[in-house]
């Protein structure tokens, strides 16, 4: 499994299809934290709303970083389509949780207000939660799932923005509200936090289910 991870983030870095949302977390993120971005935990509610459709964005670039044709021989070479998938997966959430990571620490860097251990660790997980989100419709909208690029791309914002229409529906609403107003957070990160588990688990699952199919 660790040679077939590596394999595939050689191959996403190759593309360079990476670029674009990283470049836009880095540009967001910059004129977030230029000035003062308020309250710290209302500041990391505001990063969640970036990291969230990002992170979905860098999904959806590692399942069609390989064709469907290339996807198959990896598959009959790595043992089948259940590790190529769960491979894909981990990836995503790797690259996505690193750049909860990156936000947690940044205001801690440039801010100035103080920011507790406590609470960058609240920031860091209200943004793992919603990274993890972000990977699990990434997964639904990518490669083999929807294997159109134009369709995916609609599928993917539709499915990114339709959770912030629904107030403080769980996982994504409910955390941002419990970050911006600073009540509730423990709960709000183990609800969502559960959700987005499963949410990354049935995805990935059905990835696999129909990687044979439209392999």
């Amino acid at each position: 499994m660790r040679a077939l991870v590596g394999y595939l983030v050689v191959d996403v870095l190759r593309t360079q299809r990476w670029l674009p949302p990283l470049l836009l977390f880095a540009a967001v993120l910059g004129m977030l934290y230029a000035s003062d971005a308020g309250p710290p935990l209302a500041a990391y509610a505001g990063t969640c709303v970036l990291v969230y459709p990002v992170s979905a964005w860098l999904a959806v670039v590692v399942a069609g970083t390989e064709d469907p044709v290339r996807r198959a021989v990896t598959a009959v070479t790595a043992g089948g389509w259940a590790r190529v998938q769960v491979a894909a997966t981990a990836v995503s959430a790797t690259g996505a949780l690193g750049l909860a990571l990156v936000a947690a620490v940044v205001p801690v860097l440039t801010q100035p207000r103080p920011y507790p251990p406590a609470v960058v660790a609240q920031g860091f997980g209200g943004l793992a939660v919603c990274a993890l989100v972000g990977v699990g419709v990434g997964v639904l909208c990518g490669r083999p799932v929807v294997d159109r690029v134009g369709w995916s791309v609609l599928a993917a914002g539709g499915l990114v923005v339709l959770p912030l229409l629904f107030g403080r529906t769980p996982p994504i609403g409910n955390l941002l509200w419990s970050l911006s107003h600073g009540d509730g957070v423990p709960g709000a990160l183990a609800l969502s936090g559960g959700l987005a588990l499963l949410l990354v688990a049935g995805a990935t699952a059905l990835a696999t289910a129909l990687g044979p199919r439209r392999g």
